[in-house]
């Protein structure tokens, strides 16, 4: 009740108004609270990211705090995503090409821009299931998701994950697995280098291209000066016939590197509060 009401309040305002206000939450939690500030610079700067752009990833991070919020209390009919949503490039007419062809194509996402954001723009345009976590407050878990399914993405939790993306990619449909945060356990992910530095990745998107025959497109948000979110398809990744263990492993390597590079260019648009490079415990 208490995140309902605060979302009818939020989604009275201009949404011109939510990236200043977001600036002003973001500088609380991250420059006085300091909320895991340390380890974001710690990140940074061990990946050779200057830590000037630590302050910048907290600005974005409340922008998207108050933009889901927005988006919660306005609703699916009263929202126009043309207007706060743009595809950097050709990335509208690729994602269009796939979609038309109908075969289904699967999502190495990340935490970038406002991800939620993003999902809900192309759960607009095309049938969306996205693989997700539970949060383990149940209170906030079930607004986050609620809000998501009623914008018509379909959620799944990664157990049995495999069989429902098939399911959803032989009907045309496009799934959505994200590729930069830690595997669950060690006999998901493969090591390889992400900014400087060895991290596991979860290699369930290639694996599920790989057994589907999909494409594996991975793909970005950012938010750009004129609080415009822009998604962009960073690489295009076709699976052989019978693709197997060897072509899963070079996917999965690809995607990282094509992410490490987005990353790098906009070292504010990712969710550097992660514990990205520890090691799974099994």
């Amino acid at each position: 009740m208490i995140w309902r009401a605060l979302a009818w309040l939020i989604a009275r305002l201009p949404y011109a108004w939510l990236a200043p206000l977001g600036a002003a939450l973001g500088w609380l939690v991250g420059s006085v609270l300091r909320i895991r500030r340390s380890h974001v610079e710690n990140a940074m700067r061990t990946s050779g990211v200057a830590v000037e752009h630590a302050a910048g990833m907290y600005v974005s991070l409340g922008a998207g705090a108050l933009e889901f919020l927005w988006l919660a209390g306005r609703g699916q009919s009263a929202v126009r995503f043309e207007d706060i949503v743009a595809f950097d490039g050709g990335s509208r007419e690729v994602i269009g090409a796939l979609h038309e062809a109908g075969a289904g194509f699967v999502f190495a996402g990340s935490h970038t821009g406002n991800w939620d954001l993003a999902a809900c723009a192309i759960a607009h345009e095309l049938p969306l299931l996205v693989v997700t976590k539970s949060l383990s407050a149940r209170g906030i878990d079930a607004f986050w998701q609620g809000t998501r399914a009623s914008y018509g993405v379909d959620l799944c939790l990664a157990h049995g994950a495999i069989a429902r993306g098939r399911a959803a990619l032989e009907q045309g449909g496009a799934v959505v697995m994200m590729i930069d945060q830690v595997p669950l356990a060690r006999r998901h992910g493969i090591e390889t280098e992400f900014l400087g530095r060895t991290a596991f990745v979860d290699k369930a998107p290639a694996t599920l291209a790989a057994k589907a025959g999909s494409p594996l497109v991975v793909a970005a948000s950012r938010r750009d000066e004129n609080g415009i979110h822009r998604i962009a398809v960073l690489d295009v990744i076709a699976p052989p016939a019978h693709a197997g263990p060897a072509w899963i492993r070079e996917a999965t390597v690809r995607a990282t590197r094509a992410l490490d590079a987005h990353v790098r260019n906009y070292p504010s648009s990712w969710l550097w509060l992660h514990r990205r490079w520890r090691t799974p415990a099994s």
